[in-house]
């Protein structure tokens, strides 16, 4: 196999976990209510991205705490969040970071908020274009497909998925 060099990666990786450590550390400074909802689609996309990475890089010990608190922000939180991008975002980091019964539940709800039909697959009757990255259509719905996938192991729902992406290149002109 080709061997790809993880290391700057990993350099990347503290500063990212330092800085969700800096956000922890002023919502336990500042904030009146630590249970009240803290999450944002960037903490969302932190967790995400993070996953990719604990073997390789395991979280040290000084981010454990916040990094805990956010996966907790995540079990409670996730419907506030209300972006689907977002919410599949916390289905895949919980799932990897060892909480596939959450997990489940957040792609159990997707999947009773979305409307399939024969012509058009798997698709949400909220999606709509907006300039907010978290909202963008082509990438919400791929990333419905991955936690379909991955924490579902639904491979029906990925293929009506797949078929609402196939008539939207169709008929779009996708950048």
């Amino acid at each position: 196999g080709v061997q790809v060099d993880v290391s700057p990666a990993l350099v990347s990786l503290d500063r990212l976990d330092t800085w969700m450590t800096n956000i922890y550390n002023e919502i336990m400074k500042h904030s009146k209510d630590k249970d009240a909802n803290h999450l944002s689609p960037s903490l969302a996309l932190y967790l995400y991205g993070r996953s990719f990475f604990l073997e390789d890089k395991p979280i040290a010990p000084e981010h454990r705490e916040a990094v805990d608190y956010f996966l907790q922000q995540a079990r409670k939180h996730w419907l506030d969040l209300g972006h689907r991008q977002s919410q599949g975002h916390l289905a895949l980091a919980l799932k990897r970071f060892g909480d596939k019964e959450s997990a489940m539940g957040i792609v159990r709800s997707l999947k009773e908020r979305s409307v399939s039909n024969e012509e058009m697959g798997m698709f949400w009757r909220e999606t709509e274009l907006s300039w907010w990255w978290y909202r963008a259509p082509i990438e919400t719905q791929a990333m419905m497909i991955e936690a379909f996938a991955e924490v579902m192991n639904d491979a029906q729902a990925v293929d009506d998925c797949q078929t609402w992406l196939l008539k939207q290149k169709q008929t779009q002109d996708w950048k």
